[in-house]
């Protein structure tokens, strides 16, 4: 007779209840799935929407997938260890290498310290950037989960702190404990957020290839009908207006409607009119010729914008909610 069956252990308890309290964290009407087998990602997420446009959830409501997903590596703790680390001024780690000025104190955060295997981390590296995956850590004890983006956490951090990040069998992952999932003003933002990267950043190529697309075309008469036909595929991006979180996105959605609708983005003053005859002597083919010049670099400002905004993202966006000190000033 076998002495001892399966056992159950505790840490099988904790991870339980820490599913749970994931499970009651995520708004209702998402999708969480077991992704299995298991190498390294616990769950996929996938975002839907109110279809009334409202916040409230009512019976018998209906939502619609926006297609956007991230994933989530969750740990579970029955109490949760805390320390407060410093963060000092440094440059844009993409451009150099990590320099720290540690006479520029720039705050202290407290973060829960988490030691991640390096297995783990590679394969979180090698899915790229544009998959997120939140390291989810579930304290059963405050009954709260705290989050950090893995793929931003490996570039922004441990690739520039290190020579190789990947010589040592794991890295210490610092998750600042003001990154709670389950507060609506953070939480619930960056995993919206987190989950629209994947769209962004297909929209950030076409931004860029529409741009040089363009700048051939400037001098020549087909340049209008082919930015009307370019601003008429990016109007269709769903996340125009379902991206508050970053000001840019809307700001642009503005220029780029105004060029649908009244053929100017609005983003650049416009010579008065009388001031242009008035340069032109009454020459009404040289104020148009004039005209249509302004028009266009208008246009091409529009455009130049939008080709900059994957730069903006990269080097800012990408550190929100992170451990550093621009992290700190910008999330």
């Amino acid at each position: 007779m076998v002495s001892k069956s399966k056992q159950r252990t505790e840490q099988h308890i904790i991870d339980s209840k820490a599913q749970d309290l994931l499970r009651s964290i995520i708004p209702r009407h998402w999708v969480l799935r077991d992704y299995r087998p298991d190498y390294g990602i616990d769950y996929d997420v996938e975002v839907f929407k109110n279809t009334k446009n409202s916040e409230r959830v009512e019976i018998n409501q209906a939502f619609e997938t926006l297609g956007e997903h991230f994933f989530i590596q969750l740990k579970g703790f029955k109490k949760i260890a805390r320390q407060t680390i410093k963060l000092y001024g440094r440059g844009n780690v993409e451009k150099s290498t990590l320099k720290e000025d540690k006479t520029d104190l720039v705050a202290e955060m407290e973060v829960i310290p988490y030691s991640l295997e390096m297995p783990e981390l590679v394969t979180v590296q090698r899915m790229g950037a544009a998959l997120p995956v939140l390291l989810v850590l579930a304290d059963l004890e405050t009954q709260n989960c705290y989050f950090v983006c893995l793929n931003d956490y490996i570039d922004k951090i441990l690739v520039p702190k290190h020579k190789d990040y990947t010589s040592k069998n794991s890295r210490v992952i610092h998750v600042p404990t003001k990154n709670v999932l389950a507060d609506p003003l953070i939480g619930l933002v960056a995993m919206r957020w987190y989950a629209k990267r994947a769209k962004l950043y297909a929209a950030f190529q076409k931004f860029v290839y529409q741009e040089v697309e363009l700048q051939y075309a400037f001098q020549y008469a087909d340049f209008l009908e082919l930015a009307n036909h370019f601003a008429s595929l990016l109007i269709q991006y769903d996340f125009w207006q379902d991206t508050e979180m970053w000001t840019s996105i809307p700001y642009h959605w503005r220029a780029l409607e105004n060029f649908v609708t009244v053929g100017n983005p609005g983003m650049i003053n416009i010579i008065d009119e009388s001031k242009l005859a008035e340069i032109t002597d009454g020459n009404l083919e040289a104020l148009n010729e004039i005209k249509e010049k302004f028009q266009r670099r208008h246009i091409m400002e529009l455009w130049r914008c939008l080709a900059i905004l994957p730069q903006n993202y990269e080097e800012i966006c990408r550190e929100w909610f992170l451990p550093t000190p621009l992290g700190f000033i910008t999330s």
